[in-house]
């Protein structure tokens, strides 16, 4: 087929006829646009056809309804047919054109460009599809960018970021994305900018960049009036991230705080964070019963960091008998397998990390290996790859344990689960 890109569509409707050797009459009655008609664009006699009539060659003509709409809307200025042909190609998905509409219609002179993008964002919101969104927003933002207008190109990442951070494959991409909203949050409304520093820092947290994590959530506290569940829930990641930091003095002067600022997600854990201090610092007999306590007090997928932490503790003092019970109580109950976060699902990763240790201390060596497995799946998920890298060493190790026969399966699989999450980032 001949290139009929740039064309227009007196070109396209000419090249068509030719190529098919086709008659008015025989392409009246493939596309059900009239002889009269077709003649009259052909010849050019009609420079600037009706939509109606476009619309009608691009559908009965697929293989070339692409060209079709490219050359219409090259030619177009006006901006409520540009609408609708916007909204005619995001009903369809089409993400080749959905920019070229986009930008086309920002170009139009009919209106001022802060009315034209504006209208383009509240379009753009009333859309379902996140991809196509986000796709929308990416115009937005460089249209904004070229023509020297910050409000525009700030609520356009964050709103393109609020998007974009569920792909938790790409966590790490996502959230540089994201820091560059910090210089234009002088653009976004108090809510938004709430938002966007408490999404930022559980981000942050996600990605184990902990002082990112504290800095953003205290931000996001400094500019919030309100009280939220949110808001507590960016308190707990400030004070596991100072937990992580091994900075206790500020964990416990943070724990005073939220807790005297009434929030009951800290409030819950008080014992937690006094086993947990006291875990770390290496004073495990102590910690231990708090630890069975704190693990006793919940259900569900709540158990799972409690029980990974309780782990940790026996692993170091070698109490082999309490694990083996421990990991072998129901995981179905433990694990959020649907709608997880990137939290859990990096908690779920250190539960299989810890199990796949047990199994090597105990001579296991191809359980161990489908245990790291299942626990580098998980990691992958998120985009974990430090975590995944610490894990092919422990891997590495398990295939040259002792002499246990292995089982080479295994190592079929372990080609397939990196595989998968090297395609997948690659995406």
């Amino acid at each position: 087929m001949v290139d009929i890109k740039h064309k227009t569509i007196s070109d396209i409707i000419f090249q068509l006829r030719k190529d098919r050797s086709l008659t008015y009459a025989e392409l009246e009655e493939l596309t059900g646009v009239s002889s009269a008609t077709l003649h009259k664009i052909e010849s050019r006699v009609t420079k600037h056809p009706e939509l109606k009539t476009v619309k009608t060659l691009a559908h009965a003509l697929p293989t070339h309804y692409e060209e079709i709409i490219r050359a219409y809307i090259e030619e177009e200025g006006g901006i409520e047919i540009l609408f609708e042909i916007l909204q005619d190609i995001t009903s369809e998905k089409n993400v080749t054109l959905i920019p070229m509409v986009a930008t086309r219609l920002l170009q139009s002179s009919q209106k001022k460009t802060e009315e034209s993008l504006q209208r383009l964002v509240d379009f753009t919101e009333t859309l379902d599809d996140g991809t196509l969104r986000a796709l929308l927003y990416t115009v937005i933002i460089k249209y904004s960018r070229e023509r020297g207008l910050p409000s525009f190109v700030g609520k356009g990442i964050f709103k393109k970021y609020l998007i974009n951070r569920s792909n938790l494959s790409l966590l790490e991409e996502t959230f540089r994305e994201g820091e560059e909203a910090l210089h234009y949050t002088d653009f976004l409304s108090q809510e938004e900018k709430c938002l966007y520093y408490y999404r930022m820092a559980l981000h942050a947290y996600a990605l184990k960049k902990y002082a990112k994590c504290i800095e953003l959530g205290k931000w996001g506290h400094a500019v919030d009036v309100t009280h939220s569940k949110l808001k507590e829930q960016v308190a707990l990641a400030i004070c596991n991230s100072f937990w992580h930091q091994s900075n206790y003095k500020a964990l416990e002067e943070h724990i005073q705080l939220y807790e005297k600022l009434n929030y009951q997600i800290i409030i819950d854990r008080l014992k937690m964070f006094h086993a947990m201090i006291l875990a770390r610092t290496n004073r495990y007999v102590e910690s231990l019963p708090l630890l069975r306590e704190c693990l006793d007090e919940v259900q569900g997928d709540q158990r799972l960091p409690r029980l990974n932490l309780l782990l940790e503790v026996l692993l170091q003092i070698n109490d082999d008998v309490s694990i083996e019970k421990l990991i072998s109580s129901d995981e179905e109950q433990l694990f959020p397998y649907e709608n997880a976060t990137p939290y859990q699902y990096s908690e779920i990763g250190k539960y299989y990390k810890f199990k796949g240790a047990f199994f090597i201390r105990q001579g296991q060596a191809n359980q161990a290996i489908e245990t790291y497995l299942q626990s580098v799946k998980y990691y992958g998920k998120i985009g974990a790859y430090q975590d995944i890298v610490e894990l092919s060493h422990d891997i590495i190790s398990s295939l040259s344990f002792g002499k246990n026969i292995l089982n080479f399966g295994l190592l079929e699989e372990a080609k397939k689960v990196y595989n998968g999450i090297i395609n997948k980032g690659e995406a």
